[in-house]
């Protein structure tokens, strides 16, 4: 047995960009035993992209609680952990923290990687007050419950922050503009640190009347204003 349980490092990886790798995430990556990711392909993508090699497994929401039992005995026999997510900061929407509760539960350490974040990248850049903020996650899927969660963030003071499918951008618009009205301040952030990079800032009612001119589908996050 070893003298200690082993490490879970969570790192974070490039949202779109490959330069905003870290030093120290290419460094941990490097001497991990094992680099968890939620798909075999992403992580053997991830690796290759800066020449690294290592063995891999996947950790998703198919497979979460029986994966997460397997890798805390890893853990337990000392072996070194680095969790990564398909981009950016795992955990935020990610599956994996069924894994770091049992890791610290085994007494192994647990430590972050810092790096890109979608959410922050998007908080930085939109000019909206971020000295408190709301992450509400990803709406619900089906119209009648994501109106009804929209509904219930209607009087939020703090800037709110969300996610969504990128198919489903022109559906949450057009809720939020109705529930919450056409005057509010908001921004939608696309594809972040990639070449085409869009930051639209103005009201509910501008931005959805943009994007229903100039329809866009990829990866984005939408901040809008507390109410007054």
């Amino acid at each position: 047995m070893p003298d200690a349980p082993g490490t879970l490092f969570i790192v974070s990886t490039p949202i779109g960009n490959a330069d905003d790798i870290s030093a120290r995430a290419l460094s941990t990556l490097r001497a991990a035993d094992l680099v968890v990711c939620e798909e075999i392909a992403n992580g053997e993508r991830l690796l290759k992209r800066y020449g690294l090699s290592g063995e891999l497994t996947d950790l998703n929401e198919h497979n979460e609680r029986e994966r997460s039992a397997e890798l805390t005995a890893e853990l337990k026999a000392g072996r070194t952990l680095a969790l990564v997510s398909d981009a950016g900061t795992p955990l935020l929407h990610d599956p994996g923290r069924a894994l770091v509760e049992a890791a610290w539960r085994a007494g192994a350490r647990v430590t972050a990687v810092p790096g890109a974040s979608s959410l922050l990248a998007a908080l930085v850049v939109s000019g909206l007050p971020m000295d408190q903020f709301r992450y509400a996650g990803m709406l619900p899927a089906k119209r009648e419950a994501r109106r009804e969660a929209i509904q219930a963030l209607a009087g939020e003071r703090m800037t709110i922050v969300l996610l969504d499918a990128p198919y489903r951008l022109a559906a949450v618009l057009g809720d939020l503009l109705e529930i919450i009205g056409a005057v509010r301040p908001a921004v939608v952030a696309c594809n972040l640190t990639m070449p085409g990079e869009q930051v639209m800032r103005g009201t509910l009612g501008s931005i959805a009347e943009q994007f229903r001119r100039q329809p866009f589908k990829g990866e984005y996050v939408i901040l809008i204003a507390g109410a007054k």
